[in-house]
C-alpha cells in the first residue's frame, strides 16, 4: 500500500514532474497563509523560484491550481487512512487506526492548512465543492471499504457501509478536526478516552446484535 509523508510528497519523479509539484507545493504554501482571494500568481512564482510564465505553462488559472489542490488533498487523505481490515485485530483496536489518523491530520500543519483553504474556498465556490464530491469515483472510499469488509466478516452491522462510514467519519470530524479549523489550530484534547468514547459511540449502533429480533429492529 502506497502511503503519504507528512509533507505529501513522493519521490522518483522527472524533471517536469518535479516543477510542477514544486509549483503545486508553492501555492499550497501561498494559499494557505493568504488565503486564495488574497494570493496572487506573482507570489506563487516567488515561492515556487518560477517564472510566472512557468507557472501558467502548468496551470493557466489561479482557479485551475485550487482545483489541483482540492484533488491533491483527496488523493493524500485517501492514502493516508487506507486501512485494510484486519480479522486478527480487535474492531476497537482497528476503528481506533481511523481515529488516531485522524489526529495525526490536525497535527499535521500542511494538511490544516489546506483543510481552512478548501472549506474557505468551497464556501465561495459551490461549484468547486461539486466537483470536489464528484471526480473521479472510482478511486473509491477506504473507509467504506473498510466497513464493508468488517460486515462480511459479521465484526459490524452495516448492511449500508458508506453510510456507516459517513457516520463515523462525522464523529471523528466533530471531536477531532471541526474544533481545530474553527479553533484557531488548537488540536483537540481527550487523548485514548475521546478514542475509546468515539468508537464505543459508534459500536453501540452498529455492532453485530445476537439478538436477531433486535437485529431485525435496527
Amino acid at each position: 500500500m502506497e502511503r503519504w509523508s507528512r509533507n505529501g510528497t513522493q519521490g522518483g519523479r522527472k524533471p517536469s514532474e518535479e516543477k510542477r509539484e514544486s509549483i503545486l507545493e508553492a501555492a499550497i504554501r501561498v494559499f494557505s497563509r493568504g488565503g486564495f482571494e488574497s494570493s496572487s500568481m506573482d507570489l506563487v512564482a516567488l515561492e515556487a523560484g518560477a517564472s510566472k510564465r512557468t507557472v501558467y505553462n502548468y496551470f493557466p488559472s489561479k482557479e485551475i491550481l485550487l482545483r489541483e489542490i482540492a484533488d491533491r488533498f483527496g488523493r493524500e487523505m485517501r492514502a493516508f487512512k487506507n486501512f485494510e481490515y484486519d480479522p486478527a485485530v480487535p474492531i476497537e483496536t482497528q476503528l481506533g487506526r481511523f481515529a488516531d489518523a485522524e489526529l495525526e491530520v490536525v497535527r499535521n500543519e500542511r494538511w490544516m492548512g489546506m483543510i481552512r483553504l478548501l472549506v474557505a474556498a468551497f464556501v465561495r465556490y459551490p461549484e468547486l465543492a461539486r466537483a470536489s464530491v464528484s471526480r473521479d469515483p472510482s478511486s473509491g472510499d477506504p473507509l467504506t471499504d473498510w466497513m464493508r469488509a468488517a460486515a462480511r466478516a459479521g465484526k459490524l452491522d452495516a448492511p449500508e457501509p458508506a453510510r456507516a462510514a459517513a457516520v463515523f467519519r462525522a464523529l471523528l470530524g466533530g471531536a477531532y478536526t471541526w474544533p481545530a479549523v474553527y479553533g484557531g489550530g488548537t488540536v483537540p484534547d481527550g487523548g485514548e478516552a475521546l478514542k475509546r468514547e468515539l468508537v464505543e459511540t459508534f459500536l453501540a449502533r452498529n455492532r453485530p446484535s445476537k439478538n436477531p429480533a433486535e437485529r431485525n429492529a435496527r
